[in-house]
This record gives structure tokens, C-alpha cells and sequence, in this order.
């Protein structure tokens, strides 16, 4: 088995930092090569890697292709990076149409990652107490003056039973790194080369890994790649996918409410059809009948001996599409190797206050919603798969029309709902998320990040003197 060189991979790849109830996430633009590049030196004596467990703070970053450019990097490097890191989230039209990413979410109305607002560096930030996320971050911005300016920020408190806006128990489902040994009954297993840049993945090869030319520099931080005068800067880092969706609580509370006609006990029901998960996160597959608390992390179970029709999880709900397990194609065992292909790690945090169930509109007023992060060593064939061809499809698994209920981009919704002896069709369902903000970013190892952080050896071009009005989420700290 493949050996992880915990000490260079950045912790949140490995971990979710679920005892850090408080986080925050720092958009950023570099204005001065060098002023950034001193920060970034700093940082990297910061940086929380896999092998550290730290009792009160910790500090991961990550960084887009502007920022690659602005720190340095040239075009025959940049080349050698995924397309869609280099494109953006936002960059071309096609891509903000197979998002999703149109009308009152398209990046024109981003409050970052669109055009205008530019973000060249992610910071994350997490700690147990909010006194010393303060703490932090207030270093952070101390030595971030000379080099970066905030573009947006956002703070995070996670809600109580690790609950989404929405009312329901997230972050169950969650594919475990096969080398860490940490193998839980029902948790998907892969290689690591499906998470991390440098080992093998689940087709068995090691992925593609961006390299810099040979160089003093290179040569004395970065591993060789097997190609001629290059070195591996990809080599234990990985990519995030970065979305900011605001959750539309109340408008979803009163569709299902509409849907059932009043009926609060039924509008749960359709809610968790909608889902696939009973609120508490009993999984609809195993308990179709009523939330069972004793089921509430159950993750051990497939859909097609159980439930192929969808009677208990329909096939068009939010956790099926994610992830289909074996209810795809001609086989289970080929349907569980596709989804194994196309699988991400989520470490996303909601943000906002939390709203209770069939509240009143007024609650939409306030700010809430989700700070989608997922780690991916293929964004084209992970997250950017999984959001066109299974979640915003309305042909997924043999249905005629329909997309995600909870996630879809679409105005003007129909969920199918099969039931015996009569099935249910929930129509007209309105997007209930809205994308925010967004962008692809390198996750770069310890060494790579101490690469980018040191200064060149020969002029790299001038600082990039840029402006930009910061943007703080109400209730930054």
C-alpha cells in the first residue's frame, strides 16, 4: 500500500476539523508579488498538515490560477495545470451553463469569483473558540497588509447536530482515504490518488501532476516527475472546488408545505423525499416509513436489491444522485466502480443563522446558506461530473424530467416521487439555493507552498498594484 507523506499534505484533505465548531474563510487578491509571497513564508511555518493534530487553531490555504500568475508562475507551467483551474470557475459560458451557474446565480451577480471581483488566494481558518479565530485572523491580516487585500470574507458556526440550513443531518456520507487505515462500516474506501496529487487512483495510475521547470529552486523543495528537467509541484497537494450557495430556508419550508397541503407532517415527509434522509439522517432506504434515531449516521446499505424503484429513496433525491452506489448500469458491482470514479471529499461549512422550520418569511432577510468546499484531484471528472451528469440531469437513471430538488438551477422544478399504490409528483418546485461566489483552487503541499513563497532567483516581472473594495459578510468578525 501507497505510504502518504502526511507531513506535506494540508489537514484538511484529511480531515474535516469537526471539533473546530468555528471557521473562517478569507477571500483575497494579491497586490504585491513580494509583500504576498513574504506572507505566504509565513504561512507556510503555520500550515496544518496531516501528521498535526493542534489543540486550538488551524491554517490551510489554497490558490487560484490568477494567483499562480501572480506569484510568479508563467504560461508553460500554468500549461500544465487542469484546464478548468486555469479557465475558472467562471470563465468560459459553457461552464457556467453546465453548473448551472445562470439568471440570479450566474457570476455577473457573484459577491466574489465573477467578473470584477477577482480572488487569487483562499484562507481557512478553524478553531474551537470564536476568541481565538479573532486571534488568528487578526495575525493573518497583520502580515497580509504589504502583499493582499480582502476581497470577501465569511465566518462560520456550525449548527447544532451538524444540521444544514435546510433541517437536515449533513455530512454523513463521506469516502474514506484507503491508505489513512481509518475504515469505517459502510464508508467508501479509495485511493488516495482520488483526493491527492502523486499516488495511484482508483484506475489504478497516478494522476497528472502540474510541474515547474528545473531550477535551483525546484530542485532543492520539489520531488522529480519523470520528465526531463521538470519537477512535481502538484505532488501531495489536491484541488477545491470553492461555491457559496445561500439556502433559501423558508421558501423551501413553504413548498413542501404547499405540496402537502398544509399538512406539516406530510411536508416533512415530501421534504426528505426531496433529500433522500429523514432530518435526523435516518436514510429513507433503510426506514421509508419514519425518522429511526437509531439509524441517524447509517451508511451501510445499497439500492438495488433494497430499492430499485426508489419507493423508499427516489431515484431522483439528492443523496442518490451524489451518489448513486450501485444503482447504476447493468451491475451493481459496475455501478459502485463508476461511483467510486467520481467521488469528492466535502469539507464545507453553513454560514447564517439558523432558521426554524416553517418560519415566517422574514427570517429570509438574514444572510444563511452554505460554504461548499470539496477536495478533488480531478475537477473535471469529480465535481464538475457529479454536478452536470448526475445532480442538474433530468435523464439521471432512467428518469424523463426532473432535476435535484435541493441543488438544481433550474426555475421550475418537477420531482418524482414513485409510491404504492399511488405516486406523487411534487411540480413547479423553485430553485431553493443560489450561488453566491465560486472558484477552482490549488491546494498546494507544504513544500510547493514554500516554493511559491520564496522569492525568485531572477526578476519574475513587476508587483501587480491592484485595488479592490472588500466585501464583509454581515456578521464578519
Amino acid at each position: 500500500m501507497q505510504e502518504l507523506e502526511y507531513e506535506e499534505i494540508q489537514g484538511i484533505i484529511l480531515s474535516g476539523y469537526v471539533k473546530k465548531r468555528f471557521a473562517a474563510y478569507s477571500l483575497l487578491r494579491i497586490r504585491s508579488r513580494a509583500g504576498a509571497q513574504s506572507y505566504l513564508r509565513w504561512l507556510e511555518a503555520r500550515l496544518t498538515t496531516g501528521d498535526q493534530r493542534p489543540e486550538d487553531v488551524c491554517h490551510n490555504v489554497a490558490i487560484t490560477a490568477t494567483g499562480l500568475r501572480a506569484l510568479g508562475l508563467g504560461e508553460e507551467t500554468l500549461a500544465t495545470f487542469p484546464r478548468e483551474l486555469v479557465e475558472g470557475m467562471a470563465g468560459t459560458a459553457k461552464r457556467s451553463e453546465i453548473l448551472g451557474d445562470t439568471g440570479a446565480s450566474a457570476p455577473e451577480q457573484w459577491l466574489w469569483g465573477g467578473p470584477g471581483n477577482q480572488v487569487d488566494v483562499l484562507l481557512m481558518v478553524f478553531a474551537h473558540r470564536p476568541d481565538q479565530l479573532d486571534h488568528a485572523l487578526q495575525e493573518h491580516r497583520r502580515r497580509q497588509q504589504d502583499g493582499l487585500e480582502e476581497v470577501y470574507f465569511r465566518s462560520t458556526e456550525m449548527l447544532p447536530e451538524r444540521r444544514e440550513h435546510f433541517g437536515f443531518a449533513d455530512g454523513i456520507t463521506q469516502p474514506q482515504i484507503k491508505e489513512t487505515g481509518r475504515h469505517l462500516t459502510g464508508i467508501e474506501c479509495l485511493r488516495a490518488g482520488e483526493f491527492i496529487l502523486g499516488y495511484e487512483n482508483e484506475y489504478g495510475k497516478v494522476p497528472f501532476s502540474p510541474s515547474v521547470a528545473e531550477d535551483p529552486r525546484a530542485n532543492r523543495l520539489l520531488h522529480t516527475n519523470g520528465q526531463n528537467g521538470r519537477r512535481d509541484l502538484g505532488r501531495n497537494g489536491s484541488y477545491l472546488v470553492v461555491r457559496q450557495l445561500d439556502q433559501h430556508v423558508a421558501a423551501f419550508w413553504r413548498s413542501m408545505l404547499d405540496q402537502a397541503d398544509g399538512d406539516e407532517r406530510l411536508a416533512v415527509r415530501l421534504a426528505a423525499k426531496c433529500v433522500g434522509r429523514w432530518p435526523g439522517g435516518a436514510p429513507l432506504t433503510l426506514s421509508p416509513d419514519e425518522d429511526d434515531p437509531s439509524l441517524h449516521s447509517a451508511n451501510d446499505f445499497l439500492y438495488r436489491d433494497r430499492d430499485e424503484s426508489g419507493r423508499g429513496c427516489p431515484i431522483g433525491a439528492h443523496i442518490r444522485r451524489a451518489n448513486p452506489r450501485d444503482s447504476l448500469g447493468s451491475s451493481a458491482k459496475e455501478s459502485l466502480k463508476i461511483s467510486a470514479r467520481h467521488a469528492i471529499i466535502r469539507r464545507g461549512r453553513s454560514y447564517g443563522p439558523e432558521l426554524p422550520r416553517f418560519a415566517a418569511d422574514e427570517g429570509e432577510e438574514q444572510e444563511r446558506g452554505l460554504f461548499f468546499i470539496c477536495v478533488n484531484a480531478n475537477i473535471a471528472r469529480q465535481f464538475e461530473f457529479i454536478q452536470q451528469t448526475w445532480l442538474d440531469n433530468p435523464k439521471f437513471g432512467g428518469l424523463h424530467d426532473g432535476r435535484d430538488p435541493l441543488m438544481s438551477g433550474a426555475d421550475d422544478n418537477d420531482h418524482r416521487i414513485p409510491g404504492d399504490p399511488v405516486r406523487r409528483r411534487l411540480t413547479h418546485l423553485p430553485r431553493f439555493t443560489r450561488v453566491r461566489g465560486g472558484g477552482y483552487f490549488f491546494l498546494p503541499s507544504r513544500a510547493a507552498l514554500r516554493y511559491l513563497g520564496q522569492q525568485a532567483e531572477a526578476p519574475l516581472g513587476a508587483d501587480l498594484p491592484r485595488t479592490v473594495a472588500a466585501h464583509h459578510a454581515p456578521g464578519a468578525q
